[in-house]
């Protein structure tokens, strides 16, 4: 099997059986074949084996190993692994990781941290992570740096994981939006359209749960634009009008909610079945 497609099963597979991509991953040292192939799987074993099974000293082992590959390439390998074994060390609770580490990326291990905490349900630490990385990041990152793919990332996944919390408090509530308004921003850096529109939605979900009806309606009507502006497929243009919906109806305005209900619903009719799976709980709220 090729490297690529033994990335891109591991990948597909990791969400739902993290432990035995793992045990893949420790097993499999001699698909990497060439130097370019070690950042990517550093990055997946860091992943996995921070995020999904939080066992922060086996990740280190691996990424350790690497080092003594053939393919390993130490001006070319040397910082995506580091990257990594600071960023496993830290969430370990080793808390000079990153000391050594440069500006960018010292702010992408704190966002990826950040990931890993939430994977694990330590919101706390999450939060605190995020906030470093927001901190460190808003002294100004060069142009194209990867640390503002992370930020948008972690920004992403920390709001999303902390609107289904159900016993969040002010605080957390607090994190939720500015981690969602920190996605918006720099997947607008990073991004393309796609990911703008996604983050616009993710903004306005984020807003609804914080009790900020009004705000939300204006990201959910952004997000219903940017799909308008780019012929965007039935898929995405489904969940920006159920958002809208979501916003319109905590706004008061009822009329409103029920025509951007019946838009998502007659969108919804145009998606495949394999597309419809993701749409579930959407439609649930939608009340269909």
């Amino acid at each position: 099997m090729s490297f690529d497609a033994f990335l891109a099963q591991a990948w597909n597979d990791h969400g739902d059986r993290p432990r035995e991509v793992a045990d893949r991953l420790a097993s499999s040292l001699d698909v990497i074949a060439a130097t370019e192939n070690i950042p990517a799987f550093a990055h997946l074993a860091t992943h996995v084996f921070g995020e999904h099974l939080g066992e922060w000293s086996r990740g280190v082992e691996l990424l350790t190993s690497l080092r003594r590959l053939p393919a390993y390439d130490r001006a070319k390998s040397a910082r995506s692994v580091d990257r990594g074994i600071a960023i496993l060390r830290y969430s370990g609770g080793a808390g000079d990781a990153l000391d050594a580490l440069a500006l960018e990326d010292r702010v992408s291990a704190l966002a990826t941290a950040s990931g890993a905490f939430t994977g694990r349900g330590r919101f706390d630490r999450a939060i605190d992570a995020f906030t470093q990385a927001l901190e460190l990041g808003g002294a100004g990152l060069p142009a194209e740096s990867p640390a503002t793919r992370s930020l948008a990332v972690g920004g992403n996944s920390l709001a999303a994981a902390l609107e289904g919390k159900k016993d969040r408090d002010p605080i957390e509530t607090a994190a939720m939006v500015t981690a969602a308004e920190a996605g918006l921003t720099f997947w607008k850096q990073a991004g393309t359209w796609l990911e703008e529109e996604r983050a616009e939605y993710r903004l306005a979900r984020s807003l609804l749960q914080a009790g900020n009806a009004a705000t939300a309606r204006r990201s959910a009507e952004r997000c219903l634009e940017i799909c308008q502006r780019n012929d965007a497929p039935a898929f995405e243009r489904f969940f920006a009008y159920a958002v809208l919906a979501f916003a319109q109806r905590a706004s008061g305005d009822l009329d409103a909610f029920e025509a951007a209900r019946r838009e998502a619903l007659q969108l919804f009719e145009q998606l495949p079945p394999d597309e419809r799976q993701w749409c579930e709980s959407d439609l649930k709220e939608l009340g269909s």
